[in-house]
């Protein structure tokens, strides 16, 4: 089963990205999203302009260079005991892309 990665907005209309087993199979933009296959929920907090660079910036990272991130960061968690937030997997993902 493929994992997706789905760009959605919360409750709160502000854009998030989910990503889990087949959390955007057979999906069409409206669709509700099964609470039950997500797996990872990214959010950031930014003012208009950078919330546009942002989304310009992950529609160009693949799925797989977040999911390369995730793995880095969640082992370095569990090497150093310690929490990575989350807007690093995004920056993470944009260094991993670029190479």
């Amino acid at each position: 089963m493929k994992i997706f990665k789905v760009i959605t907005l919360d409750q709160n209309n502000q854009e998030i990205i989910l990503m889990g087993r087949g959390l955007g199979f057979k999906q069409r933009p409206g669709n509700n999203i099964d609470e039950n296959l997500i797996e990872k929920r990214f959010s950031l907090s930014l003012s208009d302009n950078e919330e546009s660079s942002v989304s310009q910036l992950l529609s160009n990272i693949s799925l797989e260079d977040i999911r390369v991130a995730t793995q880095i960061l969640n082992y370095a968690e569990d090497i150093f005991n310690t929490k990575v937030s989350d807007s690093k997997v995004i920056a993470l993902s944009d260094h991993i892309h670029k190479l």
